[in-house]
């Protein structure tokens, strides 16, 4: 059987510029692939990351190792301006 991160990261990388940046960012946490996660945030404009645009029943699901993922797969320090956790309930900062 074909696993997603089977598929080369260049097809994954168009898969996903048809996501909104939070589930584009999350893609690739959860592809935990070095070549495809590079792939998807590589050539993504980080400047605001605002998971108010995605569908409020994931964004309260989302962690604090959720965000800690996503942080690290863009590259926060260097690339993130603005980080909105709209409708991130379970974020604890711990």
């Amino acid at each position: 059987m074909m696993d997603l991160s089977d598929l080369p990261p260049g097809t994954i990388a168009q898969v996903s510029s048809y996501l909104p940046s939070p589930s584009r960012a999350l893609l690739a946490v959860a592809l935990n692939h070095h070549d495809s996660s590079s792939a998807i945030v590589g050539n993504h404009q980080w400047d605001v990351l605002d998971f108010g645009e995605i569908e409020k029943d994931l964004a309260a699901k989302i962690s604090d190792d959720h965000i800690r993922g996503v942080l690290c797969s863009i590259d926060a320090v260097n690339n993130l301006k603005r980080l909105r956790l709209t409708n991130c309930i379970n974020i604890t900062g711990v």
